[in-house]
This record gives C-alpha cells, structure tokens and sequence, in this order.
C-alpha cells in the first residue's frame, strides 16, 4: 500500500492496517457503532429493574366477599394485575391461548361459604410456563397472595376460637425460615442480566472482526504482502494486525464498564483493577479463538459461519439464565471452552459478591490460556500466507 514502501515489521503492519480500517467503513462500524448500541439498546431493555404488572384473568364463579378480596390481593402485587376478569373459564383459556395474560385464577362458586362451613376452598391457577421467567413470577406471587390471605383467615379462625393473635400466628408457623438474600437482594435483573448480556455482544464483535480482518488477507490474495511487510516475520504480521484491533476494542471495553457500573447502576464491590485486567484478557482470549477459526477454516465464510456459532450461542452456556452444575456433561465442557464463561464468573466475583482477588485467579489464569492456546498457532499461520492454495476462498 502507498506510504508504506521500504518499512518492515511491527509497525509497518500497525500501520497498514490502519490504513485498510479507514478504507473501509464496516470496520469503524463493527468496532465503535455497534458495540455502542447494543449497550444502549440493553439500557433500553432492562432500564426497568423489575418485571412488573404482568397481565392476569380471573374467573369469579363465587362473586362473594371473599373473592373480592382475593381479587384485589392479586392486583395488588407488584409482580401481577388483573387484566380481565373472564366470564367463564373458555373465555380466560382463550385469552392464555392468544397470549394476552400470563395465568388465570379460577374461583369456583360457594368457595366463601364451604370455608365458613369448615371445609376449606380451592382456587386453581392455571399459568403458561412456556416462557419460563414469567411463568415463574406469576406462580410465585399468586402463591404468595393467596398463602398470604389464606393464612389470615386461619389466624381470624383461631382467634374467634378464643386464641391469641401471638399464639395464633405462632400456631400458624411454628417453624420459620430467617431468610438472608445475598448479593442481589433487590432482585435486580439490570445487576445480573443486563450487566451480564453487554460482555457478550462484546465477544461477538471483538471474535467477528478479528476473523474478518485475518480471514479477509486470505480471501483477497493480500497475505503474502502482509507478510512481506512484516519483514518476513509471521510474529510481526499477526501481532501488528491485532494489536490495531486490541487497542480499539479495549477502549470498547472500557467504556462498557463505565456503562455497566455509572450507567447501569449495577455495584462494584470487589476489584476494579481486576475487572479491567479481565475485560482486556478477554478481548485477547477471543482474538485468539479467532486465529484458531482462520487457521481451521481458511475460507473467509466458513471461518465467519463458525465464529458466529461459537459467540452467538455462548450466552446460552454460561450459566447465567441456565446453572452450569445443571447441564449434561456435553453442555458443561462446552461451557468451559468460552472464554465468557470465565470472564462472567470472574464478573461476579467482583461485583456482587465482593469476593477476594485469589478467588478470581484461576479465571483470569484459564483465560490467559485460551490466549496462549491461540497465539501458539501463530508460526503455523507462515504456511497459509506463502502457499497460494488457501488464497482466493470466499
């Protein structure tokens, strides 16, 4: 390229490649523009802490003082409101089956007056677990609602019966569970979630990119040049691409820690020093799963096919929505072959947990293997950049 005649080496290759960024604007797009929106756009998703007011049906066959009260139980709860009230249950069956509500309550007739009677009552929920985070929401505050207001006329009967409201309520729960929520105990889905799903569009791009700007060499017939810019050395012209690529995605990574933690509000209790140094790790440990896609996949689409499965999946094997100790073993070893996984327990440690630095040692440790895995391939690459038979593939 012009301006670049009669230099060799590292920044010969620094170079260069800054040249080829500016010349083409999917680069700056890739690097800057979309890592940046796609924090935004998790702002915008999950600006609201807590999934609130999900829509309900009930259906009121007893229309009694006690089902009334029920009802406004229900619609009290921060987590739930009584959208409908369904005429009979095919109607709220198909208000579940159109998707309008989360559960319905079915209140059968005469239920206030078997409980008066003695016989007790039941009120069936029928609730679509298919998403799973909603379904479980609205199972546990109905649970909760309809335990908390069952319990209370069973302490007014015991009281009508000449008891004690103390001797009442202990009779109701004579063993109680002190219940200490750690780390979260706000229930905070931006803390865990949100902070969680900004690391992995970062892996996405950081791995995309780097397979495209290395696979692009290849496909263009441009790797015996870069070589040859390079001097001759295979260290200085894969070193001198990346570290381009590094510089530009650690600032991206830095600016979504400024996002995550001032932004976000999530809270950082442990060590920011280690959080920086595994967020550049990690940048390195994915440009480094990157050469090992190029080195297996020489064709630009197959290498670019393969990086999107392996970061575009990652979010569903590091534990976060689902636990890793609950994955078969194939699921567990492909959870440990993503650098993410690491780098979000490291994240963990750090934030909520406030946990010692030695505990998160062995992640940065496991991740500095990834890198060291990949960059060990780096002489082999030598033999694709000289050898015309891997040029020229889409």
């Amino acid at each position: 390229m012009p301006g670049n005649e009669g230099r060799t080496g590292f920044l010969a290759v620094f170079a260069r490649e800054l040249s080829h960024i500016r010349q083409h604007a999917r680069y700056p797009l890739a690097m800057f523009v979309f890592p940046l929106l796609s924090f935004i756009l998790i702002w915008g998703l999950f600006s609201e802490p807590y999934p609130r007011d999900l829509p309900v049906a009930v259906v009121d066959l007893d229309h009694s003082k006690l089902s009334r009260s029920l009802i406004r139980a229900v619609d009290a709860s921060p987590e739930i409101r009584v959208a409908f009230q369904a005429a009979d249950p095919v109607e709220a069956k198909n208000l579940m089956l159109k998707g309008a509500v989360y559960a319905w309550l079915h209140i059968p007739k005469a239920l206030e007056k078997d409980i008066l009677e003695g016989k007790g009552g039941e009120v069936t929920g029928f609730i679509n677990t298919q998403m799973l985070l909603p379904g479980s929401m609205v199972s546990s505050s109905l649970q909760a609602t309809v335990s908390t207001l069952s319990a209370g006329l069973n302490v007014r009967s015991r009281m009508q019966g000449g008891a004690m409201p103390e001797q009442a309520m202990t009779l109701l729960d004579p063993v109680r569970i002190d219940r200490h929520i750690l780390f979260n105990p706000q229930l905070n889905y931006m803390y865990f979630l949100s902070a969680a799903l900004c690391p992995t569009f970062l892996q996405i791009f950081v791995l995309m990119v780097t397979v495209m700007a290395l696979g692009s060499e290849f496909k263009n017939r441009t790797a015996e040049y870069w070589l040859k810019t390079a001097g001759g050395s295979v260290w200085w012209a894969i070193t001198g691409k990346l570290a381009v690529y590094f510089l530009c995605f650690s600032l991206v990574g830095l600016i979504m820690l400024a996002v995550i933690f001032p932004g976000f509000g999530v809270p950082l209790r442990g060590s920011c020093g280690v959080l920086m140094a595994g967020t550049l790790i990690l940048i390195l440990a994915y440009m480094a799963c990157a050469l090992v896609l190029v080195y297996l996949f020489p064709s630009l689409r197959m290498a670019l096919s393969a990086a999107s499965f392996f970061s575009g999946t990652a979010f569903a094997f590091v534990g976060i929505t689902f636990p890793v100790e609950g994955m078969p073993a194939l699921g567990k070893a492909w959870s440990s072959l993503l650098p993410l996984t690491h780098y979000l327990h490291l994240f963990q440690e750090q934030t909520l947990r406030q946990a010692p630095i030695s505990l998160s040692v062995p992640d940065l440790l496991i991740m500095l293997g990834f890198v060291g895995t990949g960059y060990c391939l780096i002489p082999l690459f030598k033999r694709h950049m000289i050898d015309s038979r891997y040029w020229g593939k889409a």
